[in-house]
């Protein structure tokens, strides 16, 4: 009896260690799913019944990012167009109107003359070229700190013609005023290397010119 009894017991200990056994690899596998995946190996397939796709969760984040980084954009363009058009100098006697932004508020205008060089004839048959300039100078400059003004040139359209016929020169530059606009009578004028000395705010000046601020109409002068 003893003998069947020692052999029965070993066998229920063998049977009780295959269990634990059993239970370690189940419990392990769970633990092992647990950590990696952050959830029960069975958790896909309720997250698949219960919500969308991961995929379909990231291509709509990615949509409603793209759509708000186009509003921002059109919204940043819009503020743009509205400081670049928050001012307007209106010349109604040559006819041209220019746009400034709103750092120009106080503007002050200048009324100057541009001279050109007879380059055709010399001393006493050297002909006389000469015309109006409108400089639009920045309200922040001062006398110890200049800041670019914008000189507009204002030519006929016969002065045009002959300068770039090369019958005259205007200023030392080998290159003649670039074109900003035109109406019948007149052909406004930017000089060339106008910001040769790179002064406080020429970056500025560029920008605004950049954006083609000026607009030419019929002028209301009987000149």
């Amino acid at each position: 009896m003893s003998a069947r009894y020692m052999k029965k017991s070993i066998k229920v200990s063998r049977l009780w260690i295959l269990i634990c056994v059993v239970l370690a690899l189940v419990v392990g596998t769970i633990a092992y799913f647990w950590v990696t995946q952050g959830r029960f190996p069975l958790a896909p397939a309720a997250s698949q019944a219960g919500s969308e796709p991961v995929s379909s969760q990231q291509n709509s984040a990615a949509g409603i990012s793209s759509a708000l980084e186009s509003s921002a954009s059109a919204d940043s363009g819009s503020s743009s167009s509205a400081v670049m058009n928050a001012l307007t100098y209106t010349n109604k006697e040559y006819g041209f109107t220019f746009a400034l932004p709103q750092d120009f508020e106080g503007y002050t205008i200048l009324n100057e003359e541009w001279e050109g060089t007879d380059i055709k004839n010399t001393a006493s048959k050297a002909r006389v070229f000469k015309g109006p300039q409108i400089t639009i100078r920045d309200p922040r400059w001062t006398s110890q700190v200049p800041r670019q003004d914008i000189p507009i040139m204002i030519l006929t359209v016969d002065q045009w013609n002959q300068l770039q016929n090369g019958e005259f020169s205007i200023g030392a530059a080998p290159v003649n005023p670039s074109e900003l606009g035109q109406n019948s009578k007149y052909v406004f004028a930017l000089p060339a290397r106008y910001n040769y000395a790179f002064p406080e705010g020429y970056e500025e000046v560029q920008t605004i010119l950049d954006g083609s601020p000026l607009a030419a109409f019929e002028p209301t002068s009987k000149k």
